[in-house]
């Protein structure tokens, strides 16, 4: 008659926890071998012939299942201290105030933007907001491409001189 997986577990858990707790010295880490052990012993439950040694091979199927976590834990471990220390040298506050820093350049863009007269306005940011192409454009504002050209020109020349102009007011160039 074979073992229900039931019996085996109340049989045996204690002896696989225990030659767990040996090798990890770890409660935590010996339950997760624990698991892991009648994964296995419940994955092979049909090729068990031999009663008798049951717990003897889940003592050891247990033993070798917390060497194998000890070993990746000492790789994870080699591995994170490999990490260079310039990612850790970077302040929070940089990346923050980057972060504020490029809000309020988009905001001073959009700013400058609604300053362009409605026509220029409009195929601005159809060109560079909405990525459409110039022929895109020139079709759905009903314009020839050559107009469109000549706003998207007008337009950028119009953003450059705002910008210097900004830039000189608040001393930065």
């Amino acid at each position: 008659m074979r073992m229900s997986f039931h019996d085996l577990y109340t049989q045996h858990y204690k002896r696989v926890y225990f030659s767990a707790l040996k090798v990890t010295k770890d409660h935590g880490l010996a339950e997760d071998v624990l698991q892991e052990t009648f994964i296995t012993a419940h994955d092979k439950l049909i090729e068990i012939d031999n009663e008798a040694k049951v717990g003897s091979w889940l003592s050891t199927v247990s033993t070798r299942k917390a060497i194998d976590l000890i070993r990746r834990q000492k790789k994870i471990v080699l591995v994170s201290m490999d990490i260079p220390t310039q990612l850790f040298d970077i302040p929070l506050e940089s990346s923050v105030e980057k972060a504020c820093e490029n809000t309020q350049i988009e905001e001073g863009v959009g700013l400058l933007i609604s300053t362009l007269s409605p026509k220029l306005r409009t195929v601005f940011r159809l060109y560079y907001y909405n990525q459409l192409k110039e022929k895109e454009i020139a079709s759905k504002l009903q314009l020839s491409p050559g107009a469109v050209k000549s706003r998207l020109h007008r337009a950028r020349n119009a953003m450059k001189s705002k910008m210097v102009d900004e830039l000189q007011k608040h001393e930065i160039a």
